[in-house]
């Protein structure tokens, strides 16, 4: 059974909060959960538990890589995020399907159609066009009335 999972079921049958705990432990509580749920225990979380609690666990590391592989698998590096892929990898926006029609929607904001015909032209909504407008940099262009009232 995993170390992290017997101490959050402690936690529960002992009617103790995660939030209460962590405060105890000098820990946020969203780290102390994903710690726990994640069966990522540090030393230094490890022995925390044993001088609070007399709970022992096995730290993170502690344990070598043979004949456990199995029982623990081996987890992706720190460097990642959730997701799997290193933090502030990103490339930016990806392409839109607005993109391949640039070039007909600017015509159309030079002309004066607003972004509600232009937006249901491409079988998009309005707040999608104006955040791929701003993220290019396009402007709507406003026909002054006074020009036309001469």
């Amino acid at each position: 059974m995993d170390d992290g999972y017997r101490i959050l079921r402690w936690a529960q049958q002992n009617q103790h909060t995660l939030t209460w705990m962590a405060e105890k432990l000098g820990y946020s509580r969203q780290a102390l959960s994903e710690s726990l749920h994640n069966n990522r225990i540090s030393p230094r979380l490890a022995e925390a538990l044993f001088d609070h609690f007399a709970l022992r666990v096995v730290a993170e590391g502690a344990l070598s890589d043979q004949g456990n592989s199995s029982r623990h698998p081996k987890q992706k590096p720190a460097t990642h995020g959730r997701r799997g892929r290193t933090p502030g990898s990103g490339n930016g926006p990806g392409p839109s399907r607005l993109d391949p029609y640039r070039a007909e929607i600017e015509q159309l904001l030079a002309n004066g159609s607003t972004q509600r015909f232009i937006a249901s032209r491409f079988e998009t909504t309005e707040s999608n066009l104006y955040n791929w407008m701003k993220k290019r940099g396009l402007k709507r262009y406003r026909i002054d009335s006074r020009d036309h009232a001469e």
